[in-house]
């Protein structure tokens, strides 16, 4: 009887459910990668979000990580891209001009 599971209408099995996360834990979600990522010069951040992305403990927090290494990603590219279309076109309406 100790390995009965339990199961709510919907068949969700109680044992396997991780709590609801509160506003402190996405305020500490949010701020400590900040803080983090403030003293250490992102490096800190990182890692730590790397660590929450692969641990299996909390699936919310998790799949929160990955969001935001993604985004952290995205915004990587975007800034790569921008900064090479204005170079170029920095560099060629600077071609023209001697000094």
């Amino acid at each position: 009887m100790e390995n009965m599971d339990y199961y709510n209408a919907n068949g969700q099995n109680f044992q396997n459910m991780v709590p609801e996360p509160t506003i402190k834990d996405f305020i500490i979600w949010l701020g400590l990668p900040s803080l983090l990522g403030f003293f250490t010069c992102g490096i800190g951040s990182l890692i730590l979000l790397i660590v929450w992305a692969c641990s299996s403990k909390n699936s919310t927090r998790s799949n929160f990580a990955k969001a935001q290494l993604l985004v952290y990603v995205i915004s990587i590219v975007i800034g790569i891209l921008l900064y090479i279309v204005l170079g170029a076109a920095v560099f060629s309406s600077m071609s023209g001009v001697y000094y």
